[in-house]
């Protein structure tokens, strides 16, 4: 006779707890995953990092890493660790949690989720002065300022770019990517 049988028979009140207890004390991948739109997400920076001019100054040598911040709550971080060490443009990615107010001096490429838009102003601003390349998920993110913005069309992610932003932020946007892209403008 079965082992879940034998307990189902002789405690039935307690196989669905202990089912229940060994699912949250599972190590494994149930709470180590980001969510699959958070995946999604991740592998649209990685990929767009790919289409993305950085200024010339911005990296201290040609293996040097691309660093990835990932600033505010959210499972957006756990998506991107998936890439570190994998390589865009000959530099080998890395990937940062960095808090609110904390210097964003490693950083190239700032992702920006679960943030409360009345600190998106100080963090576009800072971003701005550092020539980081800006990506939110926030719904209004590229209208605000931001340069990429991904936001959820007809239930698909898409994404935005700001071509401004981009350009007071001497980035190059491939044309590949910008035709892909909602082009948007600050305040529209």
């Amino acid at each position: 006779m079965p082992v879940l049988s034998r307990i189902w028979r002789c405690c039935p009140g307690l196989l669905l707890p202990a089912l229940l207890c060994l699912l949250l004390a599972h190590p494994g991948p149930l709470g180590a995953e980001a969510p699959q739109e958070y995946q999604v997400k991740g592998a649209m920076v990685f990929n767009m990092a790919k289409y993305i001019e950085w200024p010339a100054d911005a990296f201290s040598g040609s293996g040097a890493p691309l660093v990835i911040c990932s600033l505010g709550r959210g499972p957006f971080t756990t998506a991107l660790e998936q890439y570190r060490g994998k390589t865009v443009l000959g530099h080998p990615l890395q990937v940062r949690r960095v808090q609110p107010g904390e210097e964003l001096g490693e950083c190239h490429l700032l992702v920006v989720s679960g943030v409360e838009k009345r600190y998106l102003a100080g963090v576009l601003e800072q971003a701005r002065r550092r020539s980081l390349l800006t990506v939110s998920d926030h719904p209004d993110f590229a209208r605000l300022g931001g340069i990429i913005g991904l936001v959820e069309i007809e239930g698909r992610i898409r994404f935005e770019i700001n071509v401004k932003a981009a350009q007071q932020s001497r980035f190059k946007i491939s044309s590949q990517l910008l035709k892909l892209a909602r082009i948007v403008r600050e305040g529209d």
